[in-house]
């Protein structure tokens, strides 16, 4: 309450200062002139920094508006590139399937003609060896180390 009664008679001194008569300023020529020069160069230069800020202002907005532009351009491309992977990895899909479809055609094929020649007879087919090491003493080596293995029960990992 007491800040507001301080206000109320700051703003009441200053109406009254207002309505008090003021001694006119005696002037010469010169220091009118000087004056009017001085009040021109400061309106001046407040126009050109005024100036100076609004183009600053509108060259961070175009740069602002091209970086935007800028990134939408980079994401646009990132979308065409991964919507082109995609569709390369749809093509590779179709094209396992089709190489499985004709691998399980294949295999479906060789079963019928098994089927066939064993009408009745048994296939006991014999199982292929191993092929051999290079040299005769890894040849001797090998076959020592499968009957260790399969001795023991390791399978095939011989002893240690």
């Amino acid at each position: 309450m007491n800040m507001k009664k301080i206000l109320a008679v700051a703003l009441l001194l200053a109406f009254v200062a207002m309505l008090a008569p003021m001694p006119r300023a005696l002037a010469d020529g010169a220091a009118s002139t000087r004056n009017i020069l001085i009040g021109g160069a400061a309106a001046a230069l407040l126009i050109i920094n005024h100036n100076k800020k609004v183009h600053q202002k509108y060259a961070e907005d175009a740069q602002k508006q091209a970086a935007l532009a800028s990134q939408r351009d980079d994401i646009a491309a990132a979308y065409r590139a991964e919507v082109q992977a995609y569709n390369h990895q749809g093509n590779l899909v179709a094209d396992l399937k089709k190489e499985v479809a004709y691998q399980h055609n294949i295999i479906d094929q060789q079963r019928s003609q098994i089927a066939s020649l064993s009408s009745g007879r048994s296939l006991a087919v014999a199982p292929a060896p191993l092929p051999a090491p290079a040299g005769a003493h890894a040849a001797k080596a090998t076959t020592r180390s499968r009957q260790v293995a399969f001795a023991d029960g390791s399978y095939g990992w011989g002893t240690l």
